[in-house]
């Protein structure tokens, strides 16, 4: 009997990726040279020379975070066996110039080339990594990646981040993006936990080149992308962060590390944790869901908590702040963070500089973090318009927002910060005004307040070119609007305040209706900073927030802007009503700021504030 056998039709070989021939080529070319042993990652000074200010470092004002981001790579790395070193060019700028005592002798390039320099110099590297986490930090990191050329002409070199992502995924700013950096080999796009590793082992091994993610590679005149993600998952993430590269003790020396220090000890040890990547909300201003990808992952409670411990006992550590964009984004998981902190008892104070989303701030969390050491937690709110919400895309109702101040406020241990912007198109005085309103109402304690500053990669940057309003010339032109480098700060340096100007009728116009214009965002900014940060405290009766506000004026007199006379008067009220009398030392100053400038001795007329009320003896 026949019998017909039918074969199962094999199963098509997998298509060759139209990028692997060429990939292939490029890291021929760069790695002629196999294996990749020994690694350097970089860690650029935040800003270039030209926005960075001597006597504003000197104050201590300056941020020195921990290079998280390169820590997590370098344990990743060395889980292969390999030696992995770090530059932390920013922290060595930060220290040269805390060390010198004359600003004229002070030269900040020369600063961060001599570390580099040392570095490079310890030893023969097959790999250089550059991270770059701020589009302000492009100057600095086209100048440290031309001086790695100069200095190491054979040796690939890589960058990644945040800046790096959002510029290279804009059709605006990309083909600009690579010219300037011409020295550059790769270009690595959103979070490399998995994808840098993989590339090395590539490199190094029979690994195909088709397991390549989420870079661009340079040959000669052409790019090859490989746009596929490879994002690092729960699993990926338990491995704890190689912090003896970049010890928090010395980090918390020659900087700041977010933005509660004025409620610890000047010699407490800061740290950073990140417990969770991504977040929930899509907010039209924003770059994190472009970077991490839609939804939020958090790592093993027990991975967090052990470094927490680790930074403690090794580091000294008292003080940490979450890094995280949503940290507080499923309930029961935050309780189960928050609950293992308490039963291993840490005795770590914690803030959450980045923010929270309203809709998170229920009873019971904002209790299980107060009892797990928060002492500081920033909601971001961003406008009380109705309209402007919804075309931010933001996860909240004025409803919302209003419910999670109340629930904040019984927890006045907490000292609650607000984040709020400005300037969005076409925003009217109306809607500006809502956002006061909305603002004072929830009656939480500081407000950020900040003037938009549209980032590449992100809607409203891309919605604002497209109508023409904002104009990509030179990526020095985003920038911040405030914030430690941002515009406002530079004025601060040049002893001009933002509040010094009339702004007391900023919103007696005849149609409120109406687009506020552009040069008169600082004017609202003032406004706004006057009302919700300092007028309101001449009425604050409860203890705990007496200290909190006298503690963070006190940091603003001597830290942010020892120029601002309403900082100096308010402060000065505080001293009389926690201390009894006013420190000499704020009443010279005042004095002082106020013979200095016509300006302030109307601002004090406009809201009737004088000298006299500080001789007085006044006690709460």
């Amino acid at each position: 009997m026949d019998v017909e056998v039918r074969q199962r039709p094999s199963s098509p070989a997998p298509a060759t990726p139209s990028w692997e021939p060429g990939a292939r080529a490029a890291l021929d070319r760069l790695f002629e040279a196999r294996p990749v042993r020994r690694v350097l990652l970089v860690s650029p000074p935040d800003v270039d020379a030209s926005l960075f200010s001597f006597e504003t470092c000197r104050r201590g004002r300056y941020p020195n975070y921990t290079p998280y981001g390169l820590l997590v790579l370098a344990s990743g790395l060395r889980a292969l066996g390999l030696d992995v070193q770090l530059a932390n060019l920013n922290m060595a700028t930060l220290r040269a110039a805390r060390l010198c005592e004359d600003a004229e002798a002070f030269d900040f390039d020369a600063a961060w080339q001599a570390a580099l320099d040392a570095e490079i110099a310890a030893g023969r590297y097959d790999l250089i990594g550059v991270s770059c986490m701020f589009t302000q930090t492009h100057v600095s990191l086209r100048q440290v990646c031309e001086r790695l050329r100069e200095t190491c002409p054979d040796t690939p070199i890589a960058i990644g981040g945040v800046h790096v992502t959002n510029a290279f995924a804009s059709a605006t700013t990309r083909d600009k993006f690579l010219k300037e950096l011409g020295v550059v080999d790769l270009f690595f796009s959103y979070e490399c936990d998995v994808a840098f590793p993989r590339f090395v082992e590539v490199v190094n091994s029979d690994r195909p080149v088709a397991d390549l993610r989420q870079v661009a590679l340079r040959d000669g005149e052409s790019v090859v992308t490989v746009a596929d993600r490879v994002p690092p998952q729960p699993t990926d993430m338990v491995e704890i962060p190689a912090h003896d590269l970049s010890p928090p003790d010395q980090l918390s020396e020659w900087g700041k590390v977010g933005s509660y220090s004025f409620l610890k000890p000047r010699d407490a040890v800061f740290a950073t944790v990140l417990s969770n990547r991504g977040c929930r909300a899509q907010c039209t201003f924003c770059s994190v869901r472009n970077f991490n990808g839609v939804g939020v992952r958090r790592r093993p409670v027990s991975s967090v908590v052990d470094e927490l411990e680790m930074l403690r006992d090794r580091y000294g550590v008292s003080h940490f702040m979450w890094l995280d964009d949503d940290l507080l984004y499923n309930r029961r998981q935050s309780m189960e963070l928050f609950e293992e902190m308490v039963r291993r008892d840490l005795g770590m104070t914690w803030d959450c500089t980045n923010g929270v989303l309203a809709a998170s701030c229920v009873d019971e969390v904002i209790a299980a973090a107060v009892e797990s050491g928060c002492i500081g937690l920033n909601i971001g709110m961003e406008s009380g318009n109705p309209e402007i919400l919804r075309q931010i895309r933001k996860p909240a109702s004025v409803d919302t927002l209003l419910k999670a101040a109340e629930v904040l406020r019984r927890h006045p241990t907490i000292f609650t910060r607000v984040f709020l912007i400005i300037g969005f198109p076409h925003e009217t005085y109306r809607q500006m005004r809502d956002t006061f309103e909305v603002s004072a109402e929830m009656g939480l304690d500081w407000h950020q307040i900040q003037v938009l500053q549209p980032l590449p990669n992100t809607p409203i940057f891309d919605q604002m070119v497209a109508e023409g309003l904002i104009d990509i010339e030179d990526f020095r032109n985003v920038r911040y609007s405030s914030g430690t480098y941002g515009r406002g700060a530079q004025l601060i340096h040049k002893g001009r305040d933002m509040q010094d100007r009339d702004f007391k009728h900023v919103f007696d116009v005849d149609d409120l209706d109406v687009e506020v214009p552009k040069e008169l965002n600082e004017f609202v900014w003032a406004f706004m900073n006057f009302h919700l940060n300092y007028y309101k405290i001449l009425d604050e009766a409860r203890p705990e927030k007496l200290l909190q506000f006298r503690r963070y004026l006190e940091h603003i007199v001597d830290v942010i802007a020892p120029n601002d006379a309403l900082a100096h008067y308010f402060l000065g009220r505080l001293q009389q009503r926690t201390l009894g009398a006013v420190d000499p030392q704020v009443t010279g100053s005042l004095t002082r700021l106020m013979t200095e400038s016509p300006f302030w001795d109307q601002r004090f007329a406009d809201f009737g504030l004088s000298m006299a009320d500080l001789t007085s003896r006044e006690t709460g």
